[in-house]
């Protein structure tokens, strides 16, 4: 055992576990009477799902020191005490550490249930150089690459600055995968694009064979090889269109630390206070002068 795992420093117990273990069911008393019938009848679809979201959420370290053997700066020092200091400053900027949370994506979208069914946030991972895929737009089923891909709205409604700012991300990735994909078919499925048209228009004629449909997707269901069919309303009607990669929109948002960072500072700040006030704007005054937040263009 290493004399840092000794001391426990690094055996750090975090308290913002997001579920307790899940039991197995058992059968009643009564019915264990007079017979061998199974007792323990493990964990039923709602039960082992949750147990599998607590996978690794207690981010306990080990004390393998593979860090320590990978870190070729040296950066890191088991034996380093911690230090706290007062610091005195005019002013204090908070960066925004914008988040995309999925939890509350509706399982209408397919999220987890359909291979080819994916987040923006694992788009950009898939779009990155050092990203799993290597920057390379495959279907996660069977690698190929899509020859028609939807982006879809994932939540039902948001204030308009947060529904603007989650529009102008996803148009920003469908041009990314256009420059990598030049016979992709690509649509983008939102609400309000006429609201959102008369503020980015200028922009908008600019964009390459990237469909914007005025529409909402109501469900995202599997067909043969993968596919994915789209159950969409128009006007009033419905319709259905195949697509072999689906890419859901999600909501940005100020991410955990920052919200406590900022109640910590006595500060109040909404879900919507990291988008600029305007054009070219760096940084968000908030209701305290010395304190600043960065913003997320």
């Amino acid at each position: 055992m290493y004399d840092y795992e000794k001391k426990g420093r690094y055996i750090v117990e975090f308290q913002d576990i997001p579920a307790e273990r899940q039991h197995q069911i058992e059968i009643e008393v009564d019915e264990r009477r007079g017979n061998y019938s199974e007792v323990e009848l493990g964990f039923d679809e709602e039960r082992a799902l949750k147990e599998a979201k607590r996978c690794l959420s207690c981010r306990r370290c080990l004390g393998c020191a593979l860090c320590w053997a990978e870190c070729a700066p040296e950066a890191i020092i088991f034996e380093m005490e911690d230090e706290f200091y007062d610091i005195e400053a005019d002013g204090v900027i908070i960066s925004s550490g914008v988040e995309r949370p999925y939890e509350r994506i509706d399982s209408s979208f397919g999220l987890g249930q359909c291979f080819n069914v994916i987040t923006d946030s694992q788009l950009a991972r898939m779009l990155s150089p050092n990203g799993p895929s290597k920057g390379l737009i495959i279907r996660p089923y069977d690698g190929e690459v899509p020859s028609s891909i939807a982006f879809v709205q994932s939540y039902e409604s948001a204030a308009p600055a947060m529904h603007s700012a989650a529009l102008c991300l996803a148009i920003n990735g469908a041009i990314l995968v256009r420059s990598k994909l030049k016979e992709t078919e690509i649509e983008v499925f939102a609400s309000s694009f006429e609201d959102f048209g008369k503020e980015h228009g200028a922009a908008l004629k600019g964009l390459e064979r990237i469909q914007l449909q005025d529409a909402v997707v109501s469900r995202v269901e599997s067909e043969k090889n993968e596919n994915l069919k789209l159950t969409i309303a128009n006007n009033g009607k419905e319709t259905s269109k195949i697509f072999d990669l689906v890419v859901l929109i999600t909501q940005p948002q100020l991410s955990k630390e920052v919200k406590q960072l900022s109640k910590n500072l006595g500060l109040s700040l909404n879900y919507a206070n990291f988008l600029p006030d305007g054009e070219g704007a760096v940084l968000l005054t908030t209701d305290k002068e010395t304190i600043q937040l960065a913003s997320k263009a």
